[in-house]
């Protein structure tokens, strides 16, 4: 039987309270379960999407040199809805990594409170990258310019 897609991602931190603050604060995930050891998130009526592990406190924070997880991309329904995850992230003070058109989506790259990457991108159907490269098509993309209605 093949494999259908990816069912969750779990991941470590040292502060399950700062996890809870971003996950279900700013990126608005529900609680499906928590327990002393961890914390599993979801987006809707899923068992969970993401899992936070507890890890010791002086764990060491990701690093951009070492072998792992660059980031987690998470799917929204529109534009509109990266820009206003955007402003939610400024807002919360949340570090912003950055922003890209990648040709088949437009993202926003933000990091949670101990360093973990995430990905918030709309998909752009028109782009067919089963016939253009989406490797060589990144560029810039200004979220400070998006509209209602973008």
């Amino acid at each position: 039987m093949p494999i259908q897609r990816v069912g969750h991602v779990v991941i470590k931190m040292r502060d399950l309270g700062k996890a809870k603050q971003f996950y279900q604060g700013v990126l608005g995930m529900k609680i499906a379960e928590e327990a002393p050891f961890g914390i599993f998130f979801r987006f809707n009526d899923y068992h969970h999407d993401i899992a936070v592990f507890k890890t010791s406190e002086d764990a060491d924070l990701p690093k951009k040199d070492q072998v792992g997880l660059v980031h987690i991309a998470l799917v929204a329904d529109s534009v509109e809805t990266v820009k206003e995850y955007y402003d939610r992230a400024k807002a919360a003070g949340v570090e912003i990594v950055g922003s890209s058109d990648h040709g088949m989506t437009k993202s926003l790259y933000i990091k949670d409170p101990e360093g973990n990457e995430i990905e918030i991108y709309a998909e752009v159907p028109e782009f067919n990258y089963f016939e253009n490269s989406f490797v060589g098509a990144t560029k810039p993309f200004d979220l400070e310019a998006v509209t209602a209605g973008a």
